[in-house]
């Protein structure tokens, strides 16, 4: 409600007092002219209008008010619902969030497995050609998340890349050159998630 509105309110029903005070004391004194009378009647008459106005003007402020806070309530609570929704989302993204990679590595560890379960009656060779199908699915599935190897033996040493382990004198290879893997390092879409651990040839030394 508008207080500008109440004070014009207070102000009208004060003023239609005052006026229906004094027309009723002229009455007690005798009685008015008829012109004044009619006056006093009017004026009256015209503040009962001012006040039926104001009175409908704040009955539809009220209304209006009462309009906005409803739709603020509704909002609100279309929001708090949003917003739980958004946390249990994010809440299940977080638990379940690696479900698929999980699932593709699933057969991968059925292959192994296998491979254990036939260990005992199966030959070497058997044995080496299943474990490196699964190397090879393994790897799929690393693919398919983005994740690749880094090149490394043969290749110039990488410092983003690569971790010297050791250093190998050669005359076989460059300086600098890797020449040995001891630990294969990976990346994520491009970003290194693990360098590789190598080994560095270097130029013999001379012998004096």
């Amino acid at each position: 409600m508008s207080n500008d509105k109440v004070e014009q309110l207070k102000n009208v029903i004060k003023a239609k007092k005052d006026a229906e005070e004094r027309l009723a004391h002229s009455q007690d004194q005798g009685g008015l002219s008829p012109g004044l009378e009619d006056r006093y009647q009017a004026k009256l008459a015209e503040l009962e209008a001012e006040l039926h106005k104001v009175q409908s003007a704040l009955e539809e402020a009220e209304a209006k008010a009462k309009e906005a806070n409803e739709k603020f309530v509704r909002q609100y609570a279309e929001f708090d619902n949003f917003r739980k929704r958004i946390a249990k989302e994010k809440e299940e993204a977080l638990q379940y969030g690696n479900e698929k990679f999980v699932k593709e590595l699933l057969p991968i560890l059925d292959g192994l497995e296998q491979a254990l379960a036939h260990a005992e009656t199966s030959d070497k060779k058997a044995i080496v050609a299943g474990v490196e199908l699964v190397l090879r699915q393994f790897l799929r599935v690393l693919e398919n998340f983005g994740v690749t190897p880094v090149d490394s033996v043969g290749l110039p040493f990488d410092p983003h890349h690569h971790e010297a382990m050791a250093h190998h004198e050669s005359e076989e290879h460059a300086p600098h050159t890797v020449v040995n893997e001891y630990r294969r390092g990976y990346k994520m879409h491009g970003r290194l998630i693990r360098p590789s651990l190598v080994t560095v040839a270097k130029p013999p030394e001379s012998k004096s």
